[in-house]
């Protein structure tokens, strides 16, 4: 018969086990690095802008982000991805027509019949904004600008630009041509991603030895910003009467990568405060924080053959990474299944992570903050003894 004074003695064993199961989980998580404040965005006079980081798509600064606005120049982000994606071959000859010849406004002043190379032409089109170099492309690339237009719109809905429409490939004012800050974060993401792009915009200059002018062409970039400040490298500026100031940007800066769009400035002094004070937000909000501390315990193990006992484990260096401010670091302990002893103070036994969202920052070793002997003959057998009674008395309580 079973003796009911034992039973608040089990339910408390069960507890107890219960408590240190639940030990066991939690040993392995440190809890997470607490986020910090994010400096005040600017007030800006832009009509819509947004501006993210490259690398991960974090949004840092949003204002009328779907709003539909002509976008000027900036349009010839479009045709360039366009050409870049199509052409095969950038030393191809491209001969300027009529059309090119006489569109009028920005130009690098072709010739009717003039020939040069898509590369040359592209400079032509992004660096100085010439719009005859970007029918010139258009009419290369699709046979007809009416036909490039419709490869515009195709590939934009391709990119969930969904609410931008192209009437033309160089950005002059036209009815139903308009697009929004968000859709030219995907258009810049896009252009990018091609390095001979990349190459391009990143200029502030470019001379193009021949063509109609015996002396060839200088090429001065319209982004004057770039030569003021090395970090911005790239990639349109764009303006008419319409559109106001238009700018796309591309800055690297401590190993941040932002891409700002900027649609509708009232003045070009204004869109260059507005640009610098949304960089500078952008790169103030992160910071260097040492996401791990060495010598700090993130974690433990269990000891073979000491039932109950737990070695700590604590960083061996430190670990310091970029982070968003607004970010809280976690930490994840990666452990062997099984502690080979002996082990000695400092010992590497296993790695501690640091994440910042699904983003692995990176990581350092874990180490033994203490000395563990390996067990004798009778300490094995005292173990195993001991975790045998401790079975008996969980199966005892089980059953009562």
């Amino acid at each position: 018969m079973l003796n009911p004074t034992r039973k608040p003695q089990a339910y408390l064993i069960v507890c107890l086990l219960f408590l240190a199961a639940v030990s066991l989980v939690t040993a392995g998580f440190a809890p997470p690095a607490a986020a910090q404040e994010a400096p005040a965005p600017p007030a800006i006079a832009a009509k819509g802008a947004m501006m993210v980081n490259a690398d991960d798509g974090q949004v840092l600064y949003s204002l009328n982000p779907e709003q539909e606005l002509p976008m000027a120049s900036t349009t010839k982000m479009m045709t360039a991805l366009i050409v870049i994606e199509d052409c095969k071959n950038l030393d191809a000859p491209v001969t300027a027509s009529e059309r090119a010849a006489t569109i009028g406004e920005s130009s690098i002043y072709l010739q009717a019949g003039e020939t040069l190379t898509v590369r040359q032409m592209l400079n032509g089109m992004l660096i100085p904004s010439g719009n005859d170099a970007a029918i010139a492309l258009a009419e290369f690339d699709a046979g007809s600008v009416e036909a490039f237009v419709d490869k515009m719109n195709k590939r934009a809905q391709e990119l969930g630009m969904t609410h931008t429409h192209y009437v033309n490939p160089h950005g002059l004012d036209a009815d139903g041509h308009y697009t929004c800050a968000a859709d030219y974060i995907k258009l810049a993401e896009e252009l990018m991603k091609h390095p001979e792009i990349r190459e391009i915009v990143s200029r502030s200059e470019y001379h193009i030895p021949q063509g109609s002018n015996p002396e060839g062409r200088d090429l001065i970039n319209n982004n004057h910003l770039m030569a003021k400040y090395p970090f911005i490298n790239g990639i349109k500026t764009g303006y008419t009467d319409n559109a106001g100031q238009c700018i796309i940007i591309s800055a690297n800066k401590n190993g941040e990568h932002l891409i700002l769009s900027y649609l509708g400035g009232p003045s070009l002094a204004q869109r260059d405060q507005d640009v610098m004070n949304l960089l500078g937000y952008g790169f103030d909000s992160y910071q260097q924080r040492t996401v791990i501390k060495a010598g700090e315990e993130y974690g433990s193990i269990d000891v073979p053959y000491q039932w109950g006992r737990k070695l700590s484990l604590a960083a061996d260096t430190d670990l310091a990474r970029q982070v968003y401010v607004k970010d809280q670091v976690e930490t994840r302990l990666v452990l062997p299944d099984d502690l080979s002893l002996p082990i000695h103070k400092g010992d590497k036994v296993g790695l501690v992570e640091a994440y910042d969202g699904d983003k692995m920052l990176g990581s350092t070793y874990l180490v033994a903050t203490e000395d563990v002997g390996s067990p004798g003959f009778f300490g094995r057998v005292s173990y195993y003894l001991s975790s045998f009674a401790h079975a008996l008395t969980g199966f005892a309580g089980h059953l009562l």
